[in-house]
């Protein structure tokens, strides 16, 4: 009886006891990741999937938030008609994980999006050790795929009124997209395009 007692405890040392999913860090995520979204709504959000219902709550601005995707490594969350949040578990080399939020704001079809990296703890971490994408004044629409942990970035030169008097936006440039891999040995999002 002893060795067998022995032989559980030592399997129980080296084996992870629960392997923690997006949806753990999400109910974790500190409130300033995510500033219309309180402990009781995260809570309501995953309650609602765990039941079958609707991943909705109302936040704090009294708007209905949805959680349209919710699996162990992938989040996405309308906030309102015209924000999103994107949230995507990334393996580390070393066994670990961060988590990359990109955040989304939409006005007349136009897309402005921001991409952040935290680790586990949501602590921020410096993008420019996960991604090689120069900040810039052009506006950026963000995409992540869920399966194969590529991100889209497609830019776009900023809205400029026409000096003729029209209300017509002046001619842009065309938009240019590129697409990063995660590569899990570099801990890093390189260009495929390259």
């Amino acid at each position: 009886m002893r060795i067998l007692l022995l032989l559980l405890f030592t399997i129980m040392a080296f084996c992870p006891m629960h392997a923690q999913s997006l949806k753990d860090f999400f109910l974790k995520m500190p409130q300033e990741v995510c500033p219309s979204l309180s402990e009781y709504n995260k809570l309501e959000i995953v309650d609602n999937q765990k039941n079958g219902k609707a991943m909705q709550t109302r936040n704090l601005f009294s708007k209905f938030a949805y959680m349209e995707t919710l699996t162990d490594n992938y989040a996405h969350l309308k906030l309102s008609s015209n924000s999103k949040k994107e949230m995507k578990l990334l393996p580390l080399n070393n066994g670990g994980h961060i988590i990359m939020v990109i955040s989304t704001v939409d006005a007349d079809s136009i897309s402005d999006s921001s991409i952040s990296f935290y680790d586990t703890k949501w602590i921020p971490l410096n993008s420019t050790d996960y991604i090689d994408e120069p900040v810039s004044d052009r506006f950026r629409s963000i995409s992540v795929a869920i399966e194969t942990d590529e991100l889209t970035i497609t830019t776009s030169e900023p809205i400029a009124l026409r000096t003729d008097g029209s209300n017509k936006p002046a001619e842009t440039a065309a938009p240019v997209s590129k697409t990063y891999r995660w590569s899990r040995e570099q801990n890093h999002f390189n260009n495929t395009d390259l």
